[in-house]
């Protein structure tokens, strides 16, 4: 970080305090980093500002919050949008949809030399993003991160561990990685919904396709040619290597798009970290047996069917949280989340390794808003030892894995995530993947 960014006033700047996941990450903040965290919200509309921070200082119970700066701006402001970033060193964006809202603030990160970590899950708008923005950010030492939620940190970090632990313990690279959504309890929110249909809705069908067959679809922006991955697709499978039927995870078709991505920029550092052969993933929700799975695959292409045919989206729209409400209280906090991890190594005699990620929180909204801080501040925080791991990119539009790496790992695990690996089985196991 430059010595102008460090003396900036503010470390770390919540844009979107007022939406669902804003107000989270700013709670988190008031709870656990007041006083140690030099810190502000902003949005567009100070009175709701004011109102959330009002209730932050009473929920947390800290006279002390009531105090945290607000500053506002328009998102179509660009100007104004750029002043509010030129006084932190890392702006957490939770304002979404992001191709409608996110532009002008990726923009003014990139101007004003600040760090940026989203939410989204809009693979079209990264895409765009890596296109209008890499070459830039990366020769200014700026660091675009997007996906830094439950899309995609669990899938993108819990695969950077497994290579991470096969390529230092086995002295091996992965030919297979396999994320398993388990059990877990979880809500929606009506920004999330929005978001989904609003890329549904603009986006092009040439668009769409290749995003929905290209594995690459970001990992080529950075170089990595097209290898033999292959979507997950909508029927059930059993997967011989995790020994488990699976259907299909509708978030796959981001997650895996952010692991290639995180693999081509890695195998690219000025000290590469290849993840394997031919290095394949895939991301699933585990089940108990092939009619479990198939139940998964009817109902993942129910809700395709939703989302992508105007009079179903329609109807939906009047049943479903509208934008800025989400899960109740007793969700977020009960909730919870577990992948398991598998690689399978690229040895002539392959080996298993197993691990799991997870977390006792509400996948999308609680959890997801406390990766997107963790992520936020190893870049403030964290910065000369995230600059001294010469695996990372110093600068450009990356993944969490490319930018933050193991650090991040730590973060994420001192704030209560489980990312570990459970053991290893011998030769010969995986012959058949």
């Amino acid at each position: 970080m430059s010595a102008t960014a460090a003396s900036r006033p503010y470390q770390v700047v919540v844009w979107g305090a007022s939406g669902f996941t804003g107000r989270l990450v700013a709670e988190h903040l008031a709870r656990d980093y007041q006083g140690k965290v030099r810190w502000a919200i902003a949005g567009r509309d100070a009175k709701k500002l004011e109102q959330i921070r009002s209730e932050l200082a009473v929920r947390v119970n800290n006279p002390a919050v009531a105090a945290v700066p607000i500053l506002t701006a328009d998102a179509n402001d660009a100007p104004a949008v750029g002043r509010v970033l030129a006084q932190t060193q890392v702006v957490l964006s939770t304002a979404g949809p992001f191709a409608r809202y996110g532009d002008n603030v990726v923009a003014q990160a990139v101007e004003q030399g600040t760090h940026y970590a989203d939410i989204t899950g809009e693979i079209p708008w990264v895409k765009r993003s890596v296109q209008r923005h890499h070459e830039t950010a990366k020769k200014k030492g700026v660091k675009i991160l997007h996906c830094c939620g439950y899309d995609s940190i669990p899938s993108d970090m819990g695969t950077f561990m497994m290579v991470e632990y096969c390529r230092d313990k086995l002295g091996c690279g992965v030919s297979q990685a396999y994320s398993l959504v388990g059990p877990g309890r979880a809500g929606v929110s009506g920004g999330t919904l929005e978001s989904g249909m609003n890329l549904i809705m603009n986006e092009s069908v040439s668009e769409l396709s290749e995003l929905n067959s290209n594995q690459y679809y970001l990992a080529q922006l950075y170089g990595l040619p097209k290898g033999p991955d292959r979507p997950a697709g909508l029927l059930p499978r059993w997967l011989p290597a995790a020994r488990t039927w699976a259907g299909p995870f509708i978030m796959e078709g981001c997650n895996a798009k952010i692991v290639q991505a995180s693999h081509a920029l890695l195998r690219d550092s000025a000290a590469p970290l290849e993840y394997g052969k031919d290095f394949k993933f895939t991301e699933m929700i585990a089940a108990s047996g092939a009619v479990g799975a198939s139940l998964v695959s009817a109902g993942t292409m129910v809700a395709g069917a939703v989302l992508g045919l105007a009079p179903l989206r329609a109807v939906a729209r009047r049943f479903l949280p509208a934008p800025g409400q989400g899960p109740s209280e007793d969700v977020q906090r009960n909730g919870f989340w577990t992948h398991d991890l598998v690689a399978v190594t690229d040895e002539e005699k392959p080996r298993v390794v197993r691990g799991k990620c997870g977390d006792r929180r509400d996948p999308g909204y609680w959890s997801t808003s406390r990766m997107l801080l963790e992520t936020g501040l190893a870049l403030s925080l964290d910065a000369e030892r995230l600059a001294a791991d010469p695996r990372l990119a110093p600068g450009g539009v990356l993944t969490a894995a490319a930018g933050c790496g193991h650090v991040l790992l730590e973060r994420l695990r001192g704030a209560g995530f489980t990312f570990e690996v459970a053991g290893v089985e011998g030769e010969g196991v995986a012959a058949a993947k």
